[in-house]
Order: structure tokens, then sequence, then C-alpha cells
């Protein structure tokens, strides 16, 4: 029997959605559909089906990202990915990302993301890695900072959360490149507001506010206490940061150190969309009591509109230069003249010669500052035709502070 990939229908949502958790091997969340209709865009929502059985799924998030410069671009966050073992090898999944990258590219997405689960795949579809991520760690026993850090903390519950911690997020969001949108359906399930139906709401989970002298929220807080831990007969307890944010960098030291004033706490952990970079470590006296482990590429980015892409960030420094993309499925294929500086930026087509030569994949890495244009040419993996352009190139892509994503999706 052919299979057929095409949008999910209303009366199929929950087979669909059963099909994500076998997928995602966890059966035992099946029947979770008729909550994830409350958040899940039907029109984004793709599946291959052989007969009336979901053998493959696909949905896609309408987003907003963060590029350098400040500007908002409209970008599909591709999650949910499964096929079925066994409907394997049949490109299942070709066929479902080319539906959405098709039908985001007509609904004006410049960007599609996602994280990849397995690296491999989606190089092939154009994505590559934007961002990196760590985790991190804090040994509570010993965290003294340089100075007094600014803001009182208030415990608050996810109610009270839920009406100041999103209004902070698009603060930090606005002032992070690589950050996007957390929509009412992430809060939704980050707080949860919203239970499977016969479940109680966890109680193992708090919320906590950082306020400036005003009054006003700056910093924003989810966490949670590890299981009871007593090392000879001394405490030895950690305590996880499951959301952790800030509109600058002492409001967010100063969450950590919240965290490390906890009696009976010897850790502090951070597994969760960290930065590899972490500035508050600087504000401690002997930084050596953070550290980082599991560094990974974290956000992949697909550029679907390469002048709208380039047109919309800001630069480093001024420059121009004519850039080949090649992209095998056509959307960001073409060679485009792109002029910027800190000020703005125009690009375009243009019949001139290219400067440099790149696949979809590397403007992708490129695109948020995040990895330079030298390092591919390093690689070999960009063509540099005059010469000086790569060195021009990097130093114009180049953010003073890495991208960071600190929303997976």
């Amino acid at each position: 029997m052919t299979i057929e990939v095409r949008r999910v229908r209303d009366e199929e949502f929950d087979a669909w959605s059963d099909a994500i958790d076998l997928g995602f091997f966890m059966p035992q969340e099946r029947g979770d559909g008729p909550r994830r209709r409350r958040w899940f865009e039907l029109d984004r929502c793709w599946g291959a089906f052989d007969g009336d059985t979901p053998v493959g799924t696909l949905r896609a998030l309408s987003l907003e990202a963060t590029v350098p410069g400040g500007a908002f671009l409209p970008l599909a966050g591709v999650s949910a990915v499964t096929v079925a073992s066994t409907h394997r090898r049949k490109g299942l999944l070709s066929r479902m990302m080319a539906g959405e990258l098709g039908a985001a590219k007509e609904r004006g997405d410049v960007l599609a993301g996602l994280y990849a689960a397995e690296y491999p795949i989606y190089g092939r579809y154009g994505f590559g890695p934007a961002t990196t991520s760590a985790n991190w760690y804090l040994d509570a026993r010993a965290a003294a900072f340089v100075r007094e850090l600014p803001g009182d903390i208030e415990v608050v519950d996810a109610d009270s959360a839920f009406k100041e911690a999103p209004a902070l997020y698009d603060r930090v969001r606005a002032l992070t490149p690589g950050a996007v949108t957390r929509t009412r359906a992430m809060w939704e399930r980050k707080l949860d507001l919203v239970p499977r139906e016969g479940e109680p709401v966890p109680k193992n989970v708090l919320h906590a506010v950082c306020r400036d002298e005003s009054g006003e929220a700056v910093g924003f807080l989810r966490y949670k206490f590890g299981e009871e831990r007593w090392t000879h007969e001394r405490p030895d307890n950690l305590v996880e940061a499951l959301d952790l944010f800030a509109i600058n960098v002492e409001y967010e030291a100063r969450l950590w150190k919240y965290l490390a004033d906890h009696d009976w706490v010897s850790q502090v952990a951070a597994r969760v969309a960290r930065r590899e970079d972490e500035l508050w470590r600087e504000l401690l006296v002997n930084r050596r009591v953070a550290w980082a482990d599991n560094h990974t590429d974290a956000e992949w980015i697909r550029v679907l509109d390469t002048a709208a892409a380039l047109g919309a960030r800001r630069y480093e420094v001024p420059g121009r230069v004519v850039l080949r993309v090649v992209d095998k499925d056509g959307y960001a294929d073409g060679t485009f003249a792109l002029e910027g500086g800190p000020d703005g930026a125009n690009c375009g087509p243009t019949a001139e010669s290219p400067d440099v030569t790149m696949p979809a994949t590397v403007l992708a890495s490129i695109y948020l500052g995040g990895f330079s244009a030298g390092r591919f040419a390093a690689l070999g993996m960009l063509d540099e035709h005059h010469h000086g352009a790569v060195a021009r190139l990097s130093a114009m892509f180049q953010t003073a502070i890495a991208p960071w994503a600190p929303v997976t999706y």
C-alpha cells in the first residue's frame, strides 16, 4: 500500500499523538492527545500514514527568532520528528520535511529551526548547528562572589509566575540573538498549568522571581531539589535549576547565589539550555568552583529566505560581500550582494561574481555569529574566490556575545 504523507486531520490527531510517544520510546505517555490538541497547530502537523496508521510524525511551531541587532524573524520550529522502526528507509522524513519547509516558505517564514536528537540527520535538509550549550554546576559550599549582588528573591506559585515570567522572558529574548518565542503553550507546559486528565499537579517544582529595588521582576527561576542525601553524616544535596534567566548577568548571578545559599545543598546544577560560556562565573571569587560538561550543539538553523535573513540582521563591522549559496532544495539558493554594518544592511540577488561560495548548511551555522566563516574555510567547507573575502565575512558576522537559545522546542 502507498504511504501517504500529508497534514494531520482532526479526527486522526490522538492516534498521531500516540505515534510521537512511541517514536520517542515513551509508550507510557500515550493518551495525551486531548491535551496536546490544545497546544498544537493542526495545519503545521504532518504525518506519514500507512492506511489509517500513522507511521511518521513531524510538527512545527510558529515562532520568532531574535537575530544580531535585535530584529525578530519568523521561524518554523520543527519538532516531534519520528518514523516508526517498521517504516525506516522509505524517505518518509524527507517527504514530511519537504512538506513543512515548503509550507513555511510560502507562509513567509524566513528561518526554520530545530534541536537535533541525532546529529547526522538534519544537514541533508539544509540545517546547520548555530548555537552551543553545556551543563553547568556550582559548588554551593564554596560559592563566594566578588561583590554584593543586587536583587531580592521572592518564591512564588505557578499562577503568579505565569503572570510575570512571560513578559520578563520577552525582555530577555529581545536582547539575546538566538532566542526564540516562548508561546503560551510552552509556559503552560513548563509551569504545569494544564496537567493530564486524572493526574495531580507536580509539587516538587518551585518558582522564584528576582526583583530590583522598585519591585520589578528582573529574573526568573524554576527549580527542584534532588533526593535527600547524606555523606559521612553531612548533608550533601543537589538543587537543580530547570529554567533560569535574567535581564543582566548580575541578576543571573543572584539567582545562582540564591540556590547555593540553601542549607543542606552542596551542589547546584543547570542542565537545560545553558550557554557554553556563562558570564556570571566571572563574578565568583574562585571561578573554578563552577564548571561545565556535556558541551554540545544546541539550536540548528535553516535559512529559507537568504535576502530577508541577511538583510534583517546587523553586522559588527561595515562591509560588503557577494555570497553564492548552494541549496539543493532551492530555498536559500542564489547569489546575493550583502552590504551591512552596525546600523543596518541591504541584501538582494545579484549577477556579480561571488566572493565566497558556501552550502546552505554553512550559511545556517554562521548566521547568528556562533561560528565563523574562517572556521569553515579551514575545514574546506566553503570556497573563497577573492583574497580577504573570508576574513571580511568573519569580521562582519561575529558578535560580541555568542548567541544563546534558552528555549528547546
